[in-house]
């Protein structure tokens, strides 16, 4: 009765998305029509988790435990992310119900347990990715969009290869229980899933769709990117990939385990190295991304446990939810600068909005890891368990990298208060209720998990 529970709110959220879709071709009211059906079919879904702890669909698919929360979380998000995209302007709506489809990609992706369920589920929220890439009205949109697709298609590809090399080492594509016959076709696999995750997570070396999609996209896409994709794939690549791990040949799981390393400290270096040359705060945002992917990547080294699954969930819910304030407040000054992407943007700003220019400048010291912001107190759960393993040259290359990050963080800061004439007279910058109450929820979860993360999340 749950599992039928779980199927028909399916069928109920793709059939809403469904009339939100035919209804944004209806030319009075078709907008209206279709923010509605998109709302009611979020706060559907959002209500039917909260009925179990688990829903499992044969062997093929199962949410229980940290996936149930971190999909609750998501869904949260997803309803407050319509809601910010309102239904005043068609193209808003548009990227309403886009964000569906790839948030129910982001369901089944999360509770896939076998590869093609896995692979369906990711290539979902791949396309939708591409379209809210290409939908955009920016110069540039239509070609980052052609970029990211064809890159795109080329590590799918590789993808599936690897998928090929996963049945001739395990005889099946399950990813549960699986008995390994082939350790050099098995290593070969895991080699390739990596890849993988890097490429969909953005780490050097394969960050190169990364800026030119990140700058040629809409803010509110680009946030789209950060609470679903980023997220959900990040939590389902790095859990997924320690239990993985397990079943490896010791030697080959060295050589893994040391490539993941590699991987993550060349990532953290080169992003924030990166971004400190950047001229347009849309490729800041893109680079901080490649550097915060280093630090998280190197979770996949850790033993699988239930409370660093909290954890991880918690760095990237509280990470996505700070860059996501952000880019949308970034978004609110470049309104009154003809949309363009660069430092004049926030110059003078605290002297036309205080409110808004002190709670960015929280969020950047957050992401920069000052004391008492959540983005201090995650920062120092990561490397407290990398020292914990052993990883200590790894950890501490990684905090160096973070201390680099600090000068494009602060440049912010230095921007909003530097006193322009001409920017000093640009009207003041308003704020509708909807995005306020979205930056006082970031704001509240930065000082509660930065003072007292030990109450959420068993630290000690």
């Amino acid at each position: 009765m749950d599992n039928l529970t779980f199927v028909q709110n399916v069928l109920i959220f793709l059939g809403l998305n469904g009339v939100a879709l035919l209804g944004l071709n209806i030319k009075k009211n078709g907008k209206y029509i279709s923010f509605a059906a998109t709302l009611i079919a979020a706060i559907t879904f959002f209500a039917m988790l909260f009925s179990r702890d688990s829903f499992t669909l044969s062997e093929l698919f199962s949410l229980e435990g940290n996936k149930i929360l971190l999909l609750k979380i998501v869904s949260v998000l997803n309803v407050l992310m319509i809601l910010i995209n309102g239904y005043y302007s068609l193209e808003k709506v548009k990227n309403s119900v886009l964000m569906s489809y790839m948030f129910m990609g982001g369901v089944f992706l999360l509770g896939a347990n076998d590869l093609m369920t896995f692979y369906v589920a990711m290539e979902t929220i791949a396309l939708v990715g591409y379209a809210l890439v290409a939908t955009s009205d920016l110069e540039n949109s239509r070609e980052a969009a052609v970029k990211y697709l064809i890159q795109g298609a080329v590590i799918s590809v590789i993808f599936l290869l690897g998928v090929a090399f996963y049945l001739g080492a395990t005889n099946g594509l399950t990813l549960v229980g699986a008995t390994v016959v082939n350790q050099e076709f098995y290593a070969i696999a895991l080699g390739i899933f990596i890849l993988t995750a890097c490429f969909k997570l953005g780490a050097f070396p394969f960050h190169a769709w990364i800026a030119d999609v990140y700058s040629n996209v809409s803010s509110g896409n680009l946030a789209t990117n950060f609470f679903i994709s980023k997220i959900i794939i990040g939590f389902k690549f790095i859990t997924l990939l320690q239990l993985l791990l397990l079943e490896c040949d010791p030697h080959f799981q060295d050589i893994l385990v040391m490539i993941i390393q590699w991987i993550a400290v060349m990532s953290a270096f080169y992003g924030n190295i990166m971004a400190v040359v950047q001229g347009q705060f849309k490729r800041i945002i893109a680079y901080s991304s490649v550097a915060h992917t280093g630090y998280m990547l190197m979770m996949i080294c850790l033993n699988p446990d239930e409370n660093l699954e909290k954890q991880l969930i918690a760095y990237l819910v509280l990470y996505s939810l700070t860059a996501t304030g952000v880019i949308l407040i970034l978004n609110q000054f470049a309104s009154l600068n003809k949309d363009k992407d660069g430092r004049n943007i926030l110059k003078s700003g605290f002297y036309r909005n205080k409110g808004l220019s002190i709670m960015l400048v929280i969020f950047v010291l957050s992401l920069g890891s000052i004391p008492l912001t959540s983005g201090f107190s995650m920062k120092y759960m990561l490397f407290t368990n990398y020292f914990r393993e052993g990883f200590t040259k790894e950890a501490t290359s990684i905090f160096i990298s973070s201390i680099v990050g600090l000068a494009y963080y602060i440049r912010f800061v230095s921007d909003l208060f530097t006193e322009d004439e001409v920017a000093m007279k640009l009207p003041a910058i308003k704020t509708r209720f909807s995005e306020s109450l979205v930056h006082v929820i970031i704001l509240v979860s930065i000082f509660t998990f930065g003072i007292a993360p030990s109450l959420f999340l068993g630290l000690k």
